[in-house]
């Protein structure tokens, strides 16, 4: 690894059955893979926080806070409520298609224990894609919400994973921190 990192970020992974679920609904869509960037399912996630630029001592320091935050963390499941988008507010149109997750006490208390400020409000969600081509996604819209149309099931949550830009690549998995909360909390 070289410092500084670039697009750093954790978050709590997709693993296992989940991942392959989630694959499968990027499989529903593939008709609109001209219009839509596809989020790569091996590292589909929802992010916790995020750094643009991580020095090599905050680094060091994002490593043990997180590590602590994971030792006070029991695993816990989270639920995909819907699929939805997000809308750029100056064009008005689609960017960013997601899940929406439903908000738990779990997630709540886990996000409190961040001790990073955000930058913009907590919104939880794991990205399916982007729209590369919003004025054609706005034509194909309701044919491609309907493909996920009652999208729901749950995400076991057992680990919180550090990602960050390597050689080029972004969303590189380079630490996993398992949730392994001490039986002293």
């Amino acid at each position: 690894m070289s410092f500084p990192l670039k697009r750093a970020f954790i978050a709590l992974p997709l693993e296992g059955e989940v991942r392959e679920r989630f694959t499968e609904l990027q499989v529903r869509l593939q008709a609109y893979n001209g219009i839509l960037r596809f989020q790569n399912p091996e590292t589909a996630h929802l992010t916790l926080y995020f750094w643009q630029e991580l020095m090599e001592i905050e680094y060091e320091d994002m490593v043990k806070r997180v590590a602590k935050i994971a030792e006070r963390t029991s695993p816990f499941v989270l639920k995909v409520l819907a699929a939805e988008t997000s809308i750029d507010p100056k064009t008005k149109l689609d960017r960013v298609l997601w899940l929406t997750i439903v908000r738990s006490e779990e997630l709540a208390k886990l996000k409190k224990l961040c001790p990073w400020p955000n930058i913009q409000p907590f919104s939880p969600h794991i990205t399916i894609a982007r729209i590369g081509k919003p004025h054609d996604f706005r034509i194909h819209k309701k044919k491609i919400m309907k493909l996920l149309k009652n999208v729901s099931f749950d995400i076991p949550v057992d680990r919180i994973r550090f990602f960050a830009e390597i050689e080029c690549e972004k969303q590189t998995p380079l630490r996993d921190f398992p949730l392994i909360q001490s039986s002293s909390t």
